[in-house]
């Protein structure tokens, strides 16, 4: 395993939003983009309110004994975690009613964001219709993805990028990202039940083609950092092992001037197998 943050990094305070021929020839030879500081922290602020908010009403549903309505991030994790335990399936509705949040449309839509977006696509784009932020439970492993490319449950373009930016400093205690450098570059690989060490719905790449790869990445993101990376990336979560919540905005982008994407109507193929993978339940 290579030494954290060994990525492509452009960083938004030192440097113009602008990425160079350097930048991009190393996102398309790395398959992942670390961008520093490209949301100031306060641009978190209406995610925060808008899951604040939308757990405040589940609280009240549920007769939660409401302590606090704060939006700080430990405090929403506290807040779930304590409904979780009285209302299991509770943070399963709070993932799906986000979906629809304004905020993360607003989010998926920024500026800065766009720009390099379209630079390492086209000005051409499309979001893809999921706005997600992901929790992460302490200790949980069945909705935890092993080792995968996203592609498998998306489909699309090949160069869609998927954004990934946490709501709290994230590293490998909390859960973050590893990656494999370079093996977009290579066809998709068939997903299956694999055994990567954890209990989970995902389905996952083959052990022994995990075990191949020679470059292999961790990484370690501030609040306002963002990870950018290809649907054929191979990357992997750790598991949660701290005692809060972890929160990431999840969004993909799609070049709508992709030929093969063009020719197919910008509609996806048939990915059920995936989807009823993603739907099982732990019991």
């Amino acid at each position: 395993m290579l030494p954290l943050n060994q990525l492509c990094t452009l960083n938004c305070k030192s440097e113009d939003i602008e990425l160079s021929k350097q930048h991009l020839h190393q996102y398309e030879e790395e398959g992942v983009l670390l961008v520093k500081n490209l949301f100031d922290p306060q641009d978190y602020l209406p995610m925060r309110n808008d899951l604040a908010g939308r757990l405040s009403l589940l609280e009240q549903h549920y007769g939660a004994d409401i302590s606090e309505n704060g939006n700080e991030i430990t405090q929403i994790s506290d807040r779930l975690i304590r409904l979780e335990e009285l209302a299991p399936g509770s943070q399963s509705i709070l993932y799906d009613s986000m979906n629809s949040a304004p905020s993360l449309h607003t989010m998926g839509a920024h500026p800065k964001l766009i720009t390099i977006l379209e630079t390492l696509l086209s000005p051409d784009i499309s979001i893809h219709d999921r706005y997600i932020i992901l929790m992460s439970m302490p200790q949980g492993e069945w909705h935890l993805a092993s080792w995968h490319q996203d592609w498998y449950y998306n489909e699309g373009p090949y160069s869609t990028i998927t954004m990934y930016a946490p709501l709290q400093k994230t590293d490998h205690k909390n859960g973050s990202l590893t990656f494999a450098l370079g093996e977009h570059q290579k066809p998709p690989v068939t997903h299956d039940e694999h055994d990567h060490g954890i209990t989970t719905k995902w389905h996952s790449l083959p052990p022994e083609v995990v075990h191949s790869y020679d470059r292999v990445v961790p990484t370690s993101l501030e609040v306002g950092d963002v990870l950018l990376f290809h649907s054929l990336t191979p990357h992997t979560p750790s598991k949660n092992q701290s005692n809060y919540v972890r929160f990431v905005l999840n969004l993909r982008y799609r070049d709508l001037r992709d030929p093969q994407f063009l020719e197919e109507g910008w509609r996806i193929k048939d990915i059920t197998r995936a989807r009823q993978a993603m739907q099982r339940s732990a019991s």
